[in-house]
């Protein structure tokens, strides 16, 4: 069904897109307008009725993209406004994988690690879910651009850790496997699982350096044996529950096939 604007609500919108506004807020609309609170929340209600805006948090709303001649993909979006909707935050998981080149798949879920529990909401045709993780795992980050606007976005190491620790968020252990063959900073990706404190990541990165015939520097892989626990895991905790085999070395329960 197409749904037509009224006068204040084209101007609202012609303007916001004139200036490249994505994210805006109830003042912003009201400068743009220069109409009363009671017309202006009128205005609001009826192009969030029609599907032309949002509201993502309390006063501040996203502009929706006509779809007619839209050719950038959704995903894009997301990144031109995330930094300025969150104050701490860093893209992460599948949308880093993706981000990165670390795996084909092309994710509907846009992922966002944040320190404080936040709603996730749809924006059009993608689906923002919010991370909430503990102080102490929030690092890692690298800011990145598209166009004229900044994000943060794990770092290539990060993203491979943090993908061991949760594999739920990136659709299983397999996904985060494709990384592994990239350029990585071995050093790096032992430091950050040392600061993550989860010895399973531990287990699983040096299981599949192993059994995918990686050759990280010198050290590496020994630095992940003596950080191993002595109870087994689950190689992919989001695969059913059923043991291919045990791995002694590395304490897991191997549940999949590399």
């Amino acid at each position: 069904m197409k749904y037509e604007l009224g006068p204040l609500e084209a101007k609202l919108v012609f303007t916001l897109e004139k200036k490249g506004a994505t994210l805006f807020n109830i003042t912003d609309a009201k400068e743009i307008l220069g109409c009363s609170e009671k017309v202006l929340r009128v205005v609001l209600w009826r192009l969030t009725s029609k599907g032309r805006i949002q509201r993502v948090k309390r006063g501040h709303y996203l502009l929706i993209p006509a779809k007619a001649g839209y050719k950038t993909k959704w995903s894009e979006h997301v990144f031109a406004f995330i930094d300025a909707l969150l104050d701490e935050y860093y893209v992460g998981y599948w949308t880093s994988l993706s981000y990165w080149g670390m795996t084909e798949q092309m994710p509907r879920t846009f992922f966002v690690a944040t320190k404080k529990r936040r709603r996730n909401f749809n924006y059009e045709a993608v689906f923002i879910r919010f991370v909430t993780i503990s102080p102490h795992k929030f690092f890692g980050w690298t800011t990145e651009t598209i166009g004229e606007q900044e994000f943060r976005i794990s770092d290539r190491e990060k993203t491979i850790v943090d993908s061991l620790d949760l594999p739920q968020h990136v659709g299983g252990v397999l996904e985060a496997v494709k990384g592994l063959a990239q350029d990585l900073d071995w050093n790096r990706v032992v430091e950050y699982t040392d600061k993550l404190r989860n010895r399973t990541v531990y287990k699983r990165l040096g299981y599949l350096v192993e059994t995918l015939g990686l050759e990280p520097p010198t050290g590496i892989v020994e630095r992940l044996q003596r950080n191993i626990s002595l109870g087994y895991s689950w190689l992919d905790p989001t695969a059913p529950k059923k043991v291919i085999k045990t791995n002694s070395r590395w304490r897991l329960k191997i549940n999949i096939n590399i």
